[in-house]
């Protein structure tokens, strides 16, 4: 088993793709996770959702089609079949879970180095179909993630190995708790939110502090200056 908690010992600062790099491709695509990947990310993050059919694990953020495919409709209401019908902006298809997993793990490959997968749980009953699919790519960094803590327990209850991260919009004032009952190795958080003297608090717990979403490398300094150990980023192009 390949841990994504050892992403953060191979560079001084993590660069992750949000939605692979969303301000440049059509976000949550084949073509946003290779643009990322080419940019020279050491993981992406992705959402995933589940149809109707809930067959398939389906990589899409909202809870519509609307926005981002030529579709309508919520992604829940909605059969495998008609999902694989929609395309998204950029002309792509809706990517599946194993299908962006295979790329990432094609690209580890070819690059000869471990590219991190950070999968965000959305909406109910996903814990336990990523679980199974994850048990497909064993030498993968993944973290699971999510701002459902309890979806995020009923993965952890399910698989033991892969890490885990809670992600927090707003500020608890038992992060480090919420952390530990879940085994996590790092904490998710919204830039907005992220102060030196919260992140001394996180540090308390031994755990590093990821941030969201930041898109400028003045912003990525100033929070790495804070204690952050990494970001995710719409924008790689302006780190590299």
């Amino acid at each position: 088993m390949s841990a994504f908690n050892a992403l953060f010992t191979a560079t001084d600062f993590l660069l992750i793709g949000h939605r692979g790099a969303a301000g440049l491709e059509t976000e949550n695509t084949l073509p946003s996770f290779q643009r990322a990947i080419d940019l020279g990310c050491a993981a992406i993050e992705l959402d995933v959702q589940h149809s109707a059919t809930t067959s398939a694990q389906w990589i899409i953020h909202d809870s519509t089609v609307d926005r981002t495919t030529n579709g309508h409709g919520r992604v829940k209401d909605l059969t495998d079949a008609e999902l694989h019908k929609l395309r998204c902006t950029n002309n792509a298809a809706i990517p599946k879970l194993s299908e962006v997993l295979d790329v990432v793990a094609q690209q580890s490959q070819i690059l000869n180095k471990p590219i991190g997968v950070n999968v965000e749980l959305k909406g109910p009953a996903t814990a336990a179909a990523v679980a199974k699919t994850l048990l497909n790519y064993p030498n993968l960094p993944v973290l699971v993630s999510s701002f459902d803590h309890g979806q995020l327990r009923r993965f952890r209850d399910l698989d033991q190995h892969t890490d885990v991260a809670p992600l927090f919009h707003a500020w608890h004032d038992n992060i480090n708790d919420i952390a530990s009952e879940l085994a996590a190795c790092c904490i998710n958080l919204s830039s907005r939110i992220v102060t030196a003297r919260r992140c001394e608090h996180i540090h308390q717990s031994g755990l590093p502090i990821l941030a969201y979403t930041v898109n400028s490398k003045r912003a990525a300094k100033r929070l790495q200056q804070m204690g952050i150990a990494g970001v995710f980023t719409d924008r790689p192009d302006r780190f590299i």
